[in-house]
């Protein structure tokens, strides 16, 4: 049969041959797009693969983090990976367009074993290249530079379920849960807080360096503080990864480009490609060991001139640091005047969790910089103020059409709606309650709202004189002034039944620059602490764990006024004038032996003194969180130097003596890297004049088992008196360098700390002599003794961070140890909550 005489092979036949000859755009065509971002940080994930699974087909995303995908055939599932992450996959459906978007993960890289060649290592090769090049490319050189800087912070509660959210407690918060938006199908998160802030930055280096930042734009969730604009602005958020240890929550990490950096991590090449029209090539790093604190990420560096253009990098999972579950740090760098890398975008993430089965926040600090310019000649105008950090009176006042044109990012819709659900969240009741409760434990107080009731811990206390002391104390509140505050309080013991009290009162005279003026009266037992780190006497915790010491208190009429300015940040002065009545307990059984013109002493068991003292403070480029009366320190990375002169003058309301005091305090906080933190104090004074041994320096000893790094902890109460001593403190923290090397100690995260104190100081013959009748040369019991020729020395060594609350400590007294009330050896305890 031949083919042409066959009708139905004909009609075939001619059908497939239309069908071929058809233009190829009739074959379905499917396209698929969408971004691949990091799963902490939402930076785009540049240069990832996307494929689809079980086939030679795929693309990458750009610098932006996009991609598009053009295909003929379809998989059921698209395939992301990335150097660095961990893989994700997603289904796809049968549809002709669809976007897919892929929130990637960071995972671990792991470590290949080594082959050595004759030739080097490429990525070594590429890393001091880096090195060689890091001064040049970095901004440490520069006199002067400037730039806007925009700076954005969110806050996300995350990590709930629907239980959580039925509980009868968060049922006055139901409407906020409606505003839930998700970073995966797996973990949802709600945005609670929500701040910006503009402001224009200038450094200088000459003739000295300076820093000054006008914050000239700030919006808030519910919030309109002066002192939380300062902390989001640049100033308070210096992290660069040129430094070789650039500190994170007081904590020195290691750079990626530390000069050192190939003895902690293992470097690999593994991409190149256009940026912003500069050749760049990506490397990655992961930390060789598990004892330091390390990141594991990726860099991109530019070709020929070997500077940083993006680095993307996480905490590694060993770090050894409370309460942060991931913490995800990116910085990305662009040129200026054709030869200077700098700044331009730098963003934080970190995700804070208390405990595994609580919930957990994700707070998010973005800061973008534009209008570089560096070598400016007009720098002087701007560092006509003395404060560091300056808020523009009209900072709150901007509207929104003012952000809508500086703001140098838009804000995504989910960030649009915080500012408005975040004022709804604080006009409710239950929220307002759990506030309270907030500020309770963080002050002391509790604000009730034109005062505050506390402190709490001194409701109830005890003591060798009063038994059992109760008192009842306020303050006003800045809802009653932001420039006047008054205190008082009464007590009453049971034992002596005698009532106390004591009222102060603090006017802000200025904040730019700071000027205070106070005034207090109390009559009362000498219970107070002498420093910050100390519990005072009063404290709840001290009366009932306290060595069995006999106590010796005085009862004080005090009357003190101070003025108080601060000159520069970091630079005070404070001048008081002080009229005290002092009067020791009977059980304390002080006497002191004054002359009289006859030749015989008399024997004082009380005596009144008026003195005038004057305080200096230095701590250069010191920074705060300010408030409206009170402030805490974020310390320095330099020394901090105090010096004390005080005047006695006899005649003044009845003041029996003249006298003179010089004390000079030297405290120096800095890191030892990468073995941790070593902190040193130095402290010497001198008392000139004739008087009892409670005028004279009576040396800081510690009664209770709480270690107090400013005492000596083995140390009773005035058992040592000098009028000229030395003290030197030193301690050390390790920050679990060793614990760290232990894979199963690890886990723990316990942290070593050593420490020792020691202090030498005299009297002179006429002093001992004035106070015979309290001193003996022999005796330690009741008397106090003098550490000369021999030192007082202590030492002791720490696990701190156990179960990331507590410490303990054991310390050994090395000398003077004859006293039957001071133990020659004790274990200590401590309490603090610290990343």
């Amino acid at each position: 049969m031949s083919f042409s005489n066959h009708p139905f092979l004909k009609y075939c036949f001619a059908t497939a041959l239309c069908f071929l000859s058809l233009p190829q755009g009739f074959a379905q065509t499917y396209s698929i797009s969408g971004k691949v971002t990091d799963a902490i940080s939402r930076e785009p994930i540049p240069f990832a693969s996307v494929f689809l699974q079980g086939k030679s087909i795929g693309t990458n995303s750009d610098f932006e983090g996009n991609y598009t995908l053009q295909v003929n055939v379809l998989s059921d599932t698209l395939v992301v990976t990335s150097i660095g992450y961990q893989a994700a996959k997603k289904p796809l459906k049968n549809f002709p367009a669809q976007t897919v978007n892929f929130i990637l993960e960071r995972a671990e890289i792991s470590l290949q074993e080594i082959l050595i060649r004759p030739t080097e290592d490429p990525a070594v090769v590429m890393f001091r290249k880096i090195i060689k090049n890091k001064e040049r490319n970095s901004n440490n050189k520069l006199k002067n530079y400037s730039y806007e800087a925009y700076n954005k912070v969110e806050l996300d509660l995350y990590d709930w379920n629907d239980k959580f959210q039925d509980r009868k407690v968060m049922r006055p918060f139901q409407f906020v849960f409606d505003r839930i938006d998700s970073i995966t199908e797996d973990q949802p998160f709600l945005p609670v807080f929500l701040s910006e802030s503009l402001s224009d930055y200038y450094y200088r280096s000459e003739p000295q360096t300076e820093e000054r930042e006008v914050v000239y734009a700030s919006k808030q969730s519910g919030i309109e503080n002066e002192s939380f604009s300062q902390f989001l602005g640049s100033m308070y958020q210096e992290v660069s990864v040129y430094d070789n240890w650039p500190s994170l929550f007081y904590k020195s990490f290691v750079s990626p480009v530390n000069d050192n950096g190939l003895a902690y991590y293992k470097y690999s090449l593994v991409d190149s490609g256009f940026i912003d029209g500069v050749y760049c090539y990506q490397m990655t790093f992961a930390p060789k060991t598990q004892s330091a604190f390390t990141f594991v990420g990726d860099m991109w560096i530019a070709d020929s001139s070997y500077a940083l253009k993006q680095v993307s990098m996480e905490a590694s999972k060993h770090v050894n640091i409370n309460f942060i579950d991931k913490m995800s740090f990116f910085q990305q760098f662009e040129l200026v005047n054709d030869s200077l890398w700098m700044l331009s975008k730098d963003k934080l993430v970190i995700r804070f969790k208390m405990t595994e089965n609580m919930l957990g926040f994700i707070g998010r600090k973005t800061a973008s910089y534009k209008d570089i310019q560096v070598d400016r000649t007009d720098m002087e105008q701007f560092f006509t103020t003395r404060t560091d950090i300056v808020v523009d009176e009209k900072a709150f006042e901007k509207q929104d059409s003012f952000w809508n044109e500086k703001r140098h990012e838009e804000l995504t819709l989910n960030e649009t709606g915080v500012y408005e659900m975040v004022d709804s969240l604080k006009n409710t009741r239950a929220f307002k309650n759990w506030l309270d409760v907030v500020n309770m434990v963080l002050t002391g107080y509790y604000d009730a709202g034109w005062i505050e009731l506390g402190p709490i811990a001194s409701a109830i206390s005890f003591n060798d004189v009063e038994n059992v002391r109760f008192r009842f104390g306020f303050r006003t509140s800045n809802e009653f002034s932001k420039r006047f505050r008054i205190g008082a309080y009464g007590a009453y013991g049971t034992a002596d039944k005698r009532f106390k009290w004591g009222a102060d009162a603090i006017f802000m005279i200025a904040k730019d620059p700071r000027q205070m003026v106070g005034v207090e009266y109390s009559r009362d037992l000498d219970l107070k602490a002498t420093s910050a780190a100390q519990f005072g006497q009063d404290n709840f915790l001290t009366g009932l764990i306290r060595r069995n010491v006999p106590q010796r208190l005085s009862y004080v009429k005090q009357g003190a006024v101070f003025y108080e300015k601060e000159w520069k940040v970091g630079y005070s002065n404070r001048i008081t004038l002080r009229h005290r009545d002092i009067v020791p307990e009977s059980a304390f059984d002080f006497k002191y032996l004054e002359d009289t013109e006859n030749g015989h002493p008399d024997t004082v068991t009380s005596f009144i003194t008026a003195e005038a003292s004057f305080r200096l403070r230095f701590a250069y480029r010191e920074k705060f969180v300010t408030g409206d009366f009170d402030r805490v320190s974020l310390g320095t990375r330099y020394p901090t130097l105090i010096a004390a002169y005080t005047l006695g003058v006899k005649g003044i309301f009845g003041s029996d003596y003249n006298y003179h005091k010089i004390e000079v305090a030297l405290n120096y906080n800095f890191p030892i890297n990468p073995i941790g933190t070593f902190n040193v104090t130095l402290v010497a004074g001198k008392t000139f004049g004739t008087l009892p041994f409670l005028l004279l320096n009576v040396l800081p000893g510690n009664e209770t088992f709480f270690y107090n790094r400013f005492a000596f902890n083995l140390m009773n109460r005035f058992e040592f008196v000098t009028d000229m001593y030395a003290a030197l403190h030193v301690r050390h923290h390790f920050e679990g360098y060793f614990f760290n090397k232990i894979p199963w100690v690890r886990k723990l995260k316990l942290r070593e700390i050593i420490f020792a104190n020691a202090v030498i100081g005299t009297m002179s013959a006429t002093n001992k002599k004035a106070n015979e009748l309290n001193y003996k040369a022999n005796e330690l019991n009741y008397y106090f003794y003098v550490p000369f020729p021999k030192p007082y020395v202590e030492v002791g060594f720490g696990i701190e961070n156990i179960f990331k609350l507590f410490e303990v400590d054991f310390m050994w007294r090395l000398t003077y140890r004859g006293n039957p009330y001071a133990p020659a050896w004790l274990p200590m305890f401590g309490m603090k909550l610290e990343f």
